[in-house]
Order: C-alpha cells, then structure tokens, then sequence
C-alpha cells in the first residue's frame, strides 16, 4: 500500500479537517476516524449534523454512499467463504476501495494455487496498512491541519489514487462497458440529494456487465 499511501493520507487530512470544520473536538475527529472509519460516509453525513438534521436522514445517507460494499463484499466472498460469519465480518468491516481494487487486481479468482490463508495474509496486509495511513493522515489534521492552505487541493489526491489503481484493472469488454456506464450514470445523477448519485452508478455499472455477460455466452452457445 506504500503506492497509494500519499493519497489516503492526503484523503484522511482532508475529511478530518472537515469533521473539525464542522465543529467537532479533536478528541471527537480522532475518535471518529478510529470508530467510524468511512471516509465518504464521514464527509457526506457531516453537514446533516451540523446542520441538526434528523437522525434518520443522517442514517440513511450514510447508507446509501457505504451501499457500494454491498457489491464488493458479493466479489469478495467466494474468497473468504471459508472462514465463519464472525471472521467475515471482520474482514467486510475493514474493507476500503483501494484494498478492494488491488485484492482483485491480484486474485481475480477465488481458485488459488498458494491457498486461500495466502489470499487472507495479503488482504489484511493491505487493509491493516490502509487503516494505519489513514490514521497518520487523521493526527496530521487534528495537531497541524490549519496550517495546510486550502489551496492545495489535497480533497483531490484520494480520488486520484483510486483512480489511478481502477484503470489499469479494467482489462477487458466487460469492466470498459461497465465502467463507462458507472461514469455516464454519475454525470448524469450527480445533483441527486443524499449522495444517490453513489447507489445510481453502482447498480447501472453491475447491471450492464451483467448483460454483457450474458450476452457474450449466448454467443458462446
């Protein structure tokens, strides 16, 4: 994760300085970062607080921008179907984008000469690594984030990072299809409230690689 670290750091600095922004102690932002751990969910849900919002909007929008690990817990459990609910769990909670992203880049099938403890041993590696940057990137915010101009556009540098880990995995018909249907929807639905946007692009991605899918073994046929 030493790759991507700069950018999870620089995305963990910008979403604390938000969560500070908004009015929160130091010793809420860093207990925030360590309970919550959702970067997205953390920036989306911030503003409803502020603005003292009811607790169900606040839920709910948190619900629908974390809706997307619905899916890439659905890719990852022929790897961990092994392992109990309990250990699953785990593993689903410390998930990020960017482990996600590079585990699949790595293992694209759940089949594995080197084993299934391999496939577990590089995953925590990864998630356990990305927990430890975003932490860095949390203190740096509570004990020096104004001083960092905001001119910077440090808001940037996650996305980029992710970005620049998706493209080289999208290798065939299937993942350009699916992608430029996630990215067309997104245009499209961008001014949609609560972050729907996020849910919209998901589902529109899965479903055209779905159909292509399926379109490409009636071929076969």
């Amino acid at each position: 994760m030493l790759e991507s670290s700069p950018g999870i750091i620089a995305w963990s600095l910008v979403t604390s300085i938000s969560l500070l922004s908004a009015g929160l102690s130091p010793a809420n932002t860093f207990w925030f970062n360590i309970l919550v751990y959702a970067g997205s969910s953390q920036l989306a849900v911030m503003p409803l607080l502020a603005g003292d919002y009811p607790f169900w909007t606040v839920w709910l929008t948190a619900l629908i921008v974390m809706s997307r690990f619905v899916i890439f817990s659905a890719v990852l459990q022929p790897h961990f179907q092994r392992y109990s609910f309990w250990q699953r769990l785990g593993i689903g909670g410390l998930n990020t984008d960017m482990s996600f992203a590079k585990f699949i880049e790595k293992f694209p099938s759940p089949e594995n000469p080197q084993g299934s403890q391999v496939q577990l041993l590089y995953f925590m590696g990864m998630v356990l690594a990305h927990w430890f940057f975003w932490q860095i990137g949390a203190l740096i915010a509570i004990f020096g984030g104004s001083y960092i101009p905001s001119s910077w556009g440090l808001g940037f540098a996650g996305p980029l990072a992710l970005i620049a880990l998706i493209i080289p995995a999208i290798k065939h018909k299937t993942a350009v299809i699916s992608a430029l249907t996630a990215a067309v929807t997104c245009a499209l639905t961008i001014n949609l409230p609560y972050r729907l946007t996020i849910v919209c692009s998901v589902i529109a991605g899965v479903m055209a690689a779905v159909l292509v899918d399926k379109q490409s073994q009636r071929k076969i046929v």
